[in-house]
């Protein structure tokens, strides 16, 4: 074992399987129509589990740091297997929504937050020179998790088993594989370990506080949040918005499939292009590809075209990947290693609001217009926000540099 672990690459295909895993988090919308048939529930309703699944994704990611300190980042892992398996379960068995909020919501997002950051945190320490490549890699899995497990939940759900069982049988299959992957989760070796990448390192290892005094921490944030906010609410909606233009069931789950391959592809996509031209030309041109594809989703919609529409929900998987691919290695790149599971946490926490937020919006103009057509003029709104804040990061790091730079000379 100690062999085959010391090759980090087979440490990173362990953790694209981990991550295909606990992407199920994001196949949660071919769960809606059944539900909706069995309950009568209303959008709004099914909507908000999406919402407070990623808010405990985000409190799970932030309990990471702390975690770490008290035992081994493998125990986290496994933590978070258990409360996904917990929570999943325990979706075979409810009634009302709150059981589902709780259920699949609080205590499912918290365990693929746990696990989710547990194996980042890990992987990125044996890819120092590759931080963007490795995160882009390893969280493809996460993506295409909605792809990958949202199809077995489809043919589960439309079978004799039905939604109940399928919710069960798939949290079993994901701890399952949680006890096989989580020997794969080491220490580097000191040579390893001391690799740099060859674009803005800064040389600097800041804690969780001295991160989030600085206007980077925040630039970065909102450049994420609006972009990823924005786009989590057609995440969530992808499957009830195609067939409300006339798709089919099944033209509706291969559209959320190709969401879930843009969004996997989309992730080392991103770290690729990080590691070539750098954090301030990425911070740029990814909420330009952002603002062109949101821009033509509207007459898209209006126009009742699935097909034209499916093809923009797969480019806006692919602008989410890789928005999603650049936070484990800005905040290595930018605050260090050493604090990374709190700085990745703390800035999970600030997407939180914005994940709530924007499906709420969008749940709620459905049920008042009837249809998405006034949320898809937010979604460019949104973009033009996050290109604003990724124009302004590169002064923001260039003045964090000077002071600590400054404070170095006068010791």
């Amino acid at each position: 074992m100690n062999r085959i672990t010391s090759n980090r690459y087979v440490i990173l295909i362990v953790g694209v399987i981990t991550m295909l895993m606990y992407g199920i988090i994001y196949a949660w919308s071919v769960f809606i129509p059944p539900l909706e048939a069995e309950f009568g529930w209303d959008r709004s309703s099914t909507s908000l589990v999406f919402s407070i699944a990623m808010i405990g994704l985000s409190l799970g990611m932030s309990s990471v740091g702390q975690l770490s300190k008290r035992m081994p980042l493998r125990r986290v892992f496994l933590i978070g297997g258990a409360f996904v398996v917990c929570g999943l379960t325990c979706c075979r068995f409810i009634n009302a929504p709150w059981q589902l909020y709780l259920m699949y919501g609080v205590v499912c997002g918290y365990g693929v937050g746990l696990a989710y950051t547990s194996w980042t945190t890990s992987v990125l320490a044996w890819f120092g020179d590759k931080a963007g490549f490795a995160s882009g890699v390893l969280v493809m899995g996460f993506g295409m998790g909605g792809m990958a497990l949202g199809v077995l939940a489809t043919a589960l759900i439309y079978s004799s088993i039905g939604w109940r069982w399928a919710f069960a049988i798939i949290g079993m299959l994901v701890f399952a594989w949680s006890l096989i992957a989580s020997p794969f989760m080491k220490e580097p070796p000191e040579d390893i370990a001391r690799l740099k990448p060859k674009h803005d390192d800064t040389g600097l290892n800041l804690n969780g506080k001295e991160a989030a005094k600085e206007l980077s921490f925040w630039t970065f944030c909102m450049w994420r949040s609006f972009l990823m906010g924005s786009v989590a609410a057609i995440i969530a909606e992808a499957s009830v918005m195609m067939t409300g233009i006339g798709a089919s069931i099944a033209f509706a789950t291969a559209a959320v499939g190709a969401l879930s391959l843009g969004n996997g592809f989309g992730r080392p996509l991103g770290g690729v292009i990080y590691d070539k031209i750098g954090q301030t030309k990425t911070l740029i041109l990814l909420p330009i590809l952002g603002l062109i594809s949101s821009l033509m989703m509207l007459p898209c919609y209006l126009s009742h075209s699935p097909l034209l529409f499916a093809a923009l929900i797969l480019v806006e998987g692919l602008v989410y990947g890789m928005y999603s691919a650049i936070n484990t290695s800005y905040m290595r790149i930018t605050y260090g290693q050493k604090h990374l599971a709190t700085n990745t946490g703390i800035s999970a926490l600030v997407l939180a609001p914005f994940n709530l937020i924007f499906p709420f919006i969008a749940a709620c103009i459905y049920e008042v217009t009837g249809d998405y057509a006034v949320y898809f003029m937010l979604v460019p709104l949104c973009s033009a926000l996050s290109l604003f804040c990724g124009i302004i990061n590169k002064p923001a790091i260039e003045r964090m540099k000077q002071h600590y730079k400054k404070n170095m000379d006068a010791l």
